[in-house]
């Protein structure tokens, strides 16, 4: 993360982004969507903080970047979800 961060314009998101790429999933890399998404799905639609999803992920350790991320997108995949939430 540090030596990814060190590059001029990468930030949190981005490194934790490209982290993935290489088998790293412990990065939630949150960004508006993933804070809407966060908010809609697990949150009765009211605003969570950053610290808060990360708790209600810390249960996936170091798999919880894929676990924000296939939770996030599921009904990408079965479009019949979304009436769920």
């Amino acid at each position: 993360m540090k030596e990814i961060k060190s590059v001029k314009g990468v930030g949190n998101y981005a490194a934790e982004n490209l982290l993935k790429l290489i088998g790293r999933y412990d990065g939630l890399a949150l960004d508006s969507w993933a804070r809407a998404q966060f908010a809609r799905a697990r949150n009765r639609g009211r605003v969570a903080s950053d610290k808060k999803i990360l708790r209600f992920y810390s249960r996936f350790e170091s798999w919880r970047g894929l676990a924000i991320l296939c939770d996030m997108t599921r009904a990408w995949l079965d479009p019949e979800n979304v009436a769920k939430w």
